[in-house]
């Protein structure tokens, strides 16, 4: 064996290792996660936890509509929590809505009144988890983790199918695997899946 091909194996298995163990959480985290995604209805309610609140705006903040302001206040008072999605101003009223992975708030304030329905929606932590294994609702953060996932398994991949082709006597038969889950998955899609 030459030098060049030794320090690649050793480097592969280091590699594949170490970074295995790096992202053993999250990958099972993912895996878990994607299973209760393909049986949605086995752990999450059918229907959200909701919670309505009801108040008035300040009519200070009504004549020209400080959004600043009223996001603000619908955080502290209210209760708001995640991204600000939207805030619409119509003729008659302002809809603001606020996401996060698992709950929502929307609120509506009626501009001639200032009054102010807000309704909280929840899914859990159930729901937390399956936004998170979505990527919804959670921000540029969540997403450079997922895409940094993904470039990990892939990385682990690579490396365990060199580290499966170094070895003599069985390497020939892992592209006869390789190639039979392949073929599974096709199958599978064009027998099977509607």
């Amino acid at each position: 064996m030459s030098p060049i091909r030794r320090w690649l194996l050793k480097w592969a298995r280091t590699a594949h290792m170490y970074l295995t163990l790096f992202g053993l959480g999250l990958l099972g985290f993912f895996a878990v996660t994607g299973f209760m995604l393909n049986h949605e209805d086995w752990f999450l309610a059918p229907e959200p936890h909701r919670v309505e609140m009801k108040g008035t705006i300040p009519a200070a903040m009504m004549q020209e509509p400080d959004k600043l302001a009223i996001v603000e206040l619908l955080r502290k008072d209210y209760g708001a929590k995640g991204a600000l999605a939207s805030f619409e101003i119509e003729e008659e009223r302002f809809r603001i809505e606020f996401k996060g992975p698992g709950h929502g708030t929307e609120a509506i304030v009626e501009r001639e009144t200032g009054s102010l329905e807000v309704t909280h929606e929840s899914r859990g932590s159930v729901g937390v988890m399956l936004d998170l294994h979505r990527g919804k609702a959670s921000g540029t953060a969540w997403s450079l983790v997922i895409d940094g996932l993904c470039i990990l398994v892939l990385i682990i991949a690579g490396t365990g199918f060199y580290l499966w082709m170094s070895l003599r006597s069985r390497g020939h038969y892992g592209l006869i695997v390789l190639a039979l889950g392949i073929i599974l998955g096709i199958v599978v899609y064009f027998v099977w899946v509607p």
